[in-house]
């Protein structure tokens, strides 16, 4: 189905098939993650973490590859910051 995780609006559209910038996710959003997966319908879903942005990267690449059938979100377990300022980062003005 598909592997959902954040991109900051003012980021450079980045090359097919790259990885994002671990540590610019770490240093804008948080350090620790969650790596939540959706299963089907019938309310079978996960989350496992908190994990570094890498390894939550790593283990949702590794899901999505045996199960492509599942919804896959690599999400900020923690973000230090008002509501404002986080749909900021997110929406284009």
């Amino acid at each position: 189905m598909a592997l959902i995780y954040p991109v900051l609006a003012d980021a450079p559209e980045p090359e097919e098939e790259s990885e994002p910038d671990f540590d610019e996710l770490a240093a804008d959003l948080s350090d620790q993650w969650l790596v939540e997966v959706e299963v089907g319908d019938d309310g079978d879903d996960a989350c496992f973490g908190p994990v570094a942005a890498r390894m939550a990267w790593d283990l949702a690449v590794e899901l999505i590859g045996k199960r492509p059938e599942w919804n896959v979100s690599v999400v900020p377990l923690y973000v230090a910051e008002p509501a404002d300022t986080i749909i900021g980062l997110f929406e284009d003005d």
